[in-house]
C-alpha cells in the first residue's frame, strides 16, 4: 500500500491527465483550466492547485462532483484517495448470484411451510408464463 504522500502523487497524476483529457488547459498559466476545474466541482482555485500538484487529495465530499468534471469513474478516485481499498470495490461488483424460489421467500421472511410452498408455486408459474410469452418451452422456467 503506498504512503500518504506516493497516494496523494499517484492521485494528482491521474486526475492531471484526466483533465487534460476532459479538455482542461490545467497546464498553462493563463490557460482556465485550473479556475473552470474548479467551478465545475465547487473546489477553491487553491484547493485545485494544492491537489494538481500532489500536495493534497481533496476532502471526499468534492470526490463526485471531481469525477463527473474529468469524466472518470467514481469508485476509481476513492480508491486513489484511499478511501476504499480496490479490493473492497472488487468485491462488490460480483453479480448477485441467483436464488431459488425457497430462498426468497426465506429473504422476504416468509417461514410458514405452506406459504413457502404457495410462493414457490407462484414463482413457478410466473417464469413458465414469461418463458411461454417470449417464445420459449414451458420447462424453461423450471428452477432449483
Amino acid at each position: 500500500m503506498p504512503d500518504h504522500d506516493e497516494r496523494t502523487e499517484q492521485f494528482a497524476a491521474y486526475v492531471r491527465e484526466a483533465a487534460r483529457r476532459a479538455g482542461y488547459d490545467i497546464d498553462s498559466p493563463r490557460g482556465g483550466g485550473k479556475t473552470a476545474l474548479a467551478r465545475d466541482t465547487g473546489m477553491s482555485p487553491s484547493s485545485v492547485g494544492r491537489m494538481l500538484a500532489g500536495k493534497a487529495v481533496p476532502d471526499p465530499a468534492y470526490l463526485e462532483p471531481l469525477a463527473r468534471a474529468v469524466r472518470v469513474p467514481l469508485p476509481e478516485l476513492l480508491v486513489l484517495s484511499g478511501l476504499i481499498s480496490r479490493d473492497a470495490f472488487a468485491a462488490e461488483e460480483q453479480p448477485p448470484r441467483a436464488v431459488s424460489p425457497r430462498e426468497a421467500a426465506a429473504d422476504l421472511g416468509i417461514k410458514d411451510p405452506a406459504k413457502v410452498e404457495l410462493f414457490e408455486t407462484m414463482v413457478r408459474a410466473l417464469l413458465t408464463d414469461q418463458n411461454i410469452a417470449s417464445g420459449g418451452r414451458a420447462d424453461e422456467g423450471e428452477v432449483a
